[in-house]
């Protein structure tokens, strides 16, 4: 399950608490009532694999959306008469005329500002960065012409909703990503395991581009700064679809848990989490979801952007693999520290991005759609 998909279904729980939902998918699957009140889901039969079997002169956030789609969304949306429609995805605006002609209001959800992303992978010079500087101002075009169609704008952060009205967009409501798979995290601290470590984790979708950087950096970058002086370091990469880069990364010290059914194993037997990510939008569920398990998060400020975290209070940050590499073996050694932030960290991620105020949050940026 993507960030995408967590956020998707975080939204749709939340809004089924004022009235009826319906949660509509590209990809063909599942239809009708889910264990959410209010909550069912209808899908437009797409192949996954062809949506993404683009035209050349597509961008790269564009969808492989065909007729058949198109139909099937206004029958969907003939029958189900939405007041109001949360469009997910900017590639999703092939689909935006016949929404404007349903009546409904319209929301534009970002989970990243793309016209951000597109400029961060444009700087860098290979054959991927070429393609984004030629989809750059396509994409930022495509986003000015949604966000001047819909009637609201949702982000992830205060920074991704400074990003949009830099470029004169929204205003827009913030809308955080709250903690995933609530219902099976702990509420209360648990116990830090006791193997020897430290056990480190690094939890994402592992064929996304900036988490394979990622996964690199902590392999052949910060684990053998390590290993001299804590020579049971484990590392473990878990996510979906490990990308051939990532696979190879695998040794006696390093574990690629691939499409893992359940975290909860991993969280459970982590020490802590490190996130070194130095490209991308967005905010990160990896570390709501670690801060919530109990695992102390080391991070690189770019990956904590946008969720309010105190260094030294809840996250350690730090920016170079080097300093990484020390906060860890700082913290390792540290005990009192550790559990210092293991705890500090579990309280801040269930007051601030549990159920109740992720709750609050949708339902006060729907009303904030439905007055204007």
């Amino acid at each position: 399950m993507t960030g995408a998909d967590l956020r998707n279904w975080q939204n749709a729980s939340a809004a089924a608490g004022l009235g009826e939902v319906l949660l509509v998918s590209l990809i063909a699957g599942g239809e009708g009532p889910t264990s959410v009140p209010n909550l069912a889901t209808r899908h437009l039969g797409a192949d996954a694999a062809k949506l993404y079997q683009l035209d050349p002169q597509q961008t790269s956030i564009d969808l492989g959306i065909d007729d058949a789609m198109l139909g099937k969304l206004a029958k969907v949306l003939a029958e189900f008469r939405p007041d109001l429609v949360v469009v997910e995805h900017l590639g999703l605006h092939p689909f935006l005329d016949l929404l404007q002609e349903s009546g409904a209001r319209l929301v534009l959800d970002l989970h990243n500002v793309e016209s951000d992303l597109a400029n961060q992978i444009a700087r860098r010079r290979d054959w991927f960065g070429v393609k984004r500087r030629r989809d750059a101002r396509a994409i930022a075009a495509i986003e000015a012409r949604v966000a001047a169609a819909v009637d609201g704008i949702w982000a992830c952060s205060e920074e991704d909703a400074g990003r949009l009205a830099e470029r004169g967009l929204g205003p827009a409501h913030v809308v955080p990503n709250g903690l995933p798979r609530a219902d099976l995290a702990p509420r209360q601290l648990p116990a830090e395991p006791g193997a020897v470590g430290p056990e480190l984790l690094f939890v994402g979708h592992l064929g996304y581009t900036p988490n394979v950087r990622a996964s690199e950096t902590l392999a052949r970058k910060i684990l053998p700064k390590l290993r001299s002086a804590l020579p049971e370091v484990r590392l473990t990469l878990a996510g979906r679809q490990p990308a051939r880069r990532v696979r190879r990364l695998a040794a006696p010290d390093i574990r690629i848990v691939a499409n893992p059914d359940d975290l909860t194993p991993l969280l459970r037997a982590a020490h802590m989490a490190v996130v070194p990510l130095r490209s991308g939008g967005g905010t990160r569920f990896k570390i709501v979801e670690a801060m919530a398990w109990g695992l102390p998060v080391v991070a690189t400020p770019l990956a904590a952007e946008g969720l309010g975290l105190r260094h030294g209070h809840d996250i350690i940050l730090a920016e170079s693999d080097r300093a990484l590499a020390a906060e860890i073996l700082r913290l390792w050694r540290d005990r009192t520290l550790r559990e210092e932030l293991r705890a500090r960290g579990h309280a801040t991620a269930w007051r601030r991005f549990g159920p109740d105020p992720i709750q609050d949050a949708v339902v006060s940026a729907l009303k904030a759609v439905s007055q204007t």
